[in-house]
């Protein structure tokens, strides 16, 4: 079979303890070598993630100035040159030794898909108990789980989960997004066609986030995805509960009101308001939360899934403080102006 070359953009950044295992698991693929190249686009490293890096023959972009997560991806997509981009984290693992294979075959064999996920993350039982509770519900935030919008599935079901017109093609899902229901498609594990996405997506550093950049090809009707029935390993290295809502919390800070402008995806719409009083409900009052981690313990034997009433619970506190303080500040800086517009009158 004639593979397309591939191009390989992982964001780091102090990333020297992770990265190792996610480019070993790169190199170990039996995809052919002379079609990949391998992009680390780091932020400004401190530690030993550029020795790591070279030493496994990663091109590497330094990124100066503003920086981010996505920033720092943003430069590594313009960088590429390959037909296919792969999107991974520093902290994800190509589980097999076939996995890019497997991941390209939907694109090999439908020109009109445009991009490809895993359905799932891998579940490990020897994993931290956070990484196991993310894995086993395939969410990092259990609002777009309840909100219909999540990308991967849980283990708790056997098939596709998200939204979208779908079709069962053996190893893979084909799914028609509709572009009035969008799930939080692009990270850990995606490769998407680099020209139709550097045509179509806003792809500049300012604007790219990978959510953001499928939205923009699905509203020009490039609307058809594959998500293949295998899986991606995540280690998000939360060291406790507390420090993943303390994340959270500075996520949606920076996503969703510092940057919110540039934004043209949001988890939540004002079509969602019945969905979000829902989940609200559910989380004070935990019976639902706590029924699904029963369904899910059921089919798979591992306590994480108890987390999953404390998540939801916790992220009702967290996006609340976090929306009540914005617009408090927002209101404060307007009675500021105008309070001060006055003075100057007077």
């Amino acid at each position: 079979m004639k593979y397309p070359s591939l191009s390989i953009v992982i964001a780091a950044y102090n990333s020297g303890r992770i990265i190792g295992d996610c480019l070993e698991s790169v190199k170990n693929q039996t995809y052919p070598k002379s079609k990949i190249e391998i992009i680390v686009s780091d932020g400004g490293s401190k530690d030993q993630t550029l020795k790591i890096a070279k030493s496994y023959g990663a091109g590497i972009i330094q990124v100066k100035g503003s920086q981010g997560a996505e920033i720092n991806r943003a430069r590594g997509v313009k960088q590429a040159k390959n037909e296919l981009l792969l999107l991974i984290d520093h902290d994800n693992i190509l589980p097999y030794k076939s996995w890019l294979q497997d991941m390209v075959e939907p694109l090999l064999k439908d020109s009109q898909i445009v991009a490809v996920e895993t359905l799932r993350y891998h579940y490990d039982p020897k994993s931290t108990l956070l990484d196991r509770y993310f894995s086993l519900l395939g969410i990092s935030d259990p609002l777009p789980y309840y909100l219909g919008k999540a990308d991967r599935s849980s283990y708790a079901s056997a098939v596709y989960e998200g939204p979208g017109k779908v079709i069962d093609c053996g190893t893979y899902y084909q799914v028609e997004f509709d572009s009035n229901k969008i799930p939080t498609l692009g990270a850990n594990g995606f490769i998407i066609r680099r020209k139709l996405l550097m045509q179509h997506a806003k792809t500049d550093p300012e604007h790219f986030f990978h959510i953001d950049v499928n939205v923009d090809l699905i509203r020009k009707g490039f609307r058809r995805y594959a998500f293949v029935k295998n899986s991606i390993i995540h280690q998000t290295h939360h060291m406790d509960f507390w420090h993943y809502l303390k994340r959270r919390k500075l996520f949606m800070e920076k996503y969703y009101f510092t940057d919110f402008s540039k934004r043209r995806y949001s988890v939540y719409e004002k079509k969602d308001a019945a969905r979000l009083i829902y989940f609200i409900i559910i989380s004070l009052t935990i019976i639902k939360p706590l029924y699904d981690s029963v369904k899910g313990y059921l089919k798979v034997r591992d306590p994480a899934w108890f987390l999953h009433p404390l998540m939801c619970f916790g992220m009702v506190v967290v996006y609340g403080y976090t929306i009540f303080k914005w617009q408090t500040d927002r209101f404060l800086k307007q009675f500021k102006t105008i309070f001060g517009k006055k003075r100057v009158w007077i």
